[in-house]
């Protein structure tokens, strides 16, 4: 009798006939395992702790940048002070401040008594309130300690407060 095309044929009988395994072996020693295992664990952890280091050194070095630029603002604008070149610093103000502080108005305030010598302090910048304290010398009077408040304006920062 012939089998039939859809039938498995059955193994031939004799020694050394085997038949499939129902599933594949299995590894007893599981060593090889928990090394793999530990060792991924070990990587995952410093993969963490690099991350939170890392986080951590881009802040800080994003604080110290913004620190640098709002203190550079503060710099043009006293410059522009000591100079007299009063559409320089008022080009250092937010809108709100230029409506108020024309030039005529820098011209009466500070024409007899002009800036003469300042000091920016980038080291006391605070980034959170954005204020920039400067100690500012002017003609005829003594030293005192500014302090301008600070507002980012679209990709720059400007000076919108403490101008007084």
């Amino acid at each position: 009798m012939m089998p039939s095309p859809t039938e498995v044929p059955a193994p031939p009988p004799g020694p050394g006939v085997v038949t499939p395994f129902a599933a594949p072996p299995r590894d007893r020693d599981m060593r090889g395992l928990w090394i793999g295992l530990g060792i991924g664990g070990l990587v995952l952890v410093l993969c963490c702790i690099g991350g939170v280091l890392g986080g951590g050194f881009l802040l800080a070095g994003l604080e110290g940048v913004a620190r640098s630029q709002l203190a550079s603002v503060v710099d043009d604008y006293l410059t522009a002070m000591r100079a007299q070149d009063y559409d320089t610093a008022r080009a250092q103000l937010c809108p709100e401040q230029q409506r108020t502080h024309t030039v005529a108005w820098y011209e009466d305030h500070y024409g007899g008594s002009e800036v003469t010598s300042f000091t920016v302090h980038e080291d006391e910048v605070d980034v959170n309130l954005l204020q920039v304290p400067a100690t500012v010398k002017r003609r005829g009077q003594s030293e005192s300690v500014m302090t301008f408040t600070m507002l980012q304006q679209t990709t720059r920062w400007v000076i919108c407060g403490g101008v007084d």
